[in-house]
C-alpha cells in the first residue's frame, strides 16, 4: 500500500470519527430576547427531575454531577447562587427514551442475561446492540414571575446504557459544557 494511500485512509477515519462524535449531541437553545442577563446575575436551584436506566441511586449521583458542573460554568460566567433572593430559578428534566418504551408508553427493564445460546429469530442474531436516546432539558426561569427566559434541550445517543456511570462525570462536563456554550445569550 502506498504512503498516500494510507495517509489518505487515516485522514479518512479521523474525519469521520470526528463527524460521528459530532453529530453524536444535538443542541437546541430558545431564549427571551429582551431579558437582561447582566443585571440579573443571582441564582438558585428548584426541583429537577431525572429518570435513567442506572437505578435511583446512580440518578443522585448523575444529579449532583450535573449540578455541581453547572454551577462552576454559571460562576466562571459571573453568576452567582443566591437561594435567599435569586434573580433567576434552574432546573433540568433528563432522562431517556428508548423504541420499547416509545411503543408501549412505560418503562420496560431489558435484562442482561446473555441470548448469545438463543438461535436467531429471522436470521437476526439476538445479541443486539442497544442504546438509548439520552435527553436533557435546562430550563432558567424569572424568580418574580416564574416566566421561561431560556431552555436548552440536549439530546444524545448512548450507544451502551449499560456502562453509562463508568464515564459519567465526563459526560456529565461535555453535555453540560454544549448546554451551557451560549450562556448568557448576547444582549440584541
Amino acid at each position: 500500500m502506498k504512503r498516500s494511500t494510507i495517509s489518505y485512509s487515516l485522514t479518512a477515519a479521523v474525519l469521520l470519527f470526528v463527524a460521528l462524535n459530532s453529530a453524536a449531541q444535538k443542541v437546541i437553545t430558545k431564549s427571551e430576547s429582551n431579558f437582561d442577563f447582566e443585571n440579573s446575575r443571582r441564582y438558585a436551584w428548584t426541583q429537577n427531575h431525572i429518570i435513567t436506566r442506572q437505578g435511583r441511586e446512580n440518578d443522585a449521583l448523575i444529579d449532583q454531577e450535573i449540578v455541581k458542573r453547572v454551577n462552576a460554568v454559571l460562576a466562571a460566567k459571573g453568576f452567582t447562587e443566591d437561594d435567599a433572593n435569586p434573580d433567576l430559578y434552574i432546573f433540568y428534566d433528563a432522562g431517556s427514551s428508548d423504541a420499547t418504551a416509545k411503543m408501549e408508553g412505560k418503562y420496560s427493564h431489558v435484562s442482561n442475561a446473555s441470548t448469545a445460546s438463543v438461535g436467531p429469530i429471522y436470521n437476526i442474531p439476538q445479541n443486539v446492540w442497544y442504546s438509548v436516546d439520552g435527553h436533557i432539558t435546562f430550563h432558567i426561569v424569572k424568580a418574580k414571575s416564574n416566566q421561561t427566559i431560556w431552555t436548552t434541550l440536549v439530546t444524545k445517543k448512548i450507544r451502551d446504557p449499560r456502562q453509562g456511570m463508568k464515564d459519567m462525570p465526563k459526560q456529565v462536563e461535555q453535555i453540560v459544557s454544549k448546554s451551557f456554550s451560549k450562556f448568557p445569550p448576547d444582549a440584541r
